[in-house]
């Protein structure tokens, strides 16, 4: 099994509409969002970090 680097695939973020990369291949079943997006949306931790 190789752990180096993965492969990223280009998408679309469904809420600011930037095109980005993802290391999945968007299947287009689920929305995708760039990394400021989802981090917006992640609920925040509990533990605090």
């Amino acid at each position: 099994m190789s752990y180096g680097r993965r492969e990223m695939h280009k998408a679309v973020c469904a809420e600011c509409k930037q095109e980005c990369e993802v290391p999945f291949k968007p299947d287009g079943s689920r929305p995708v969002y760039c990394r400021e997006c989802y981090a917006k949306r992640r609920p925040p931790r509990r533990n605090g970090y």
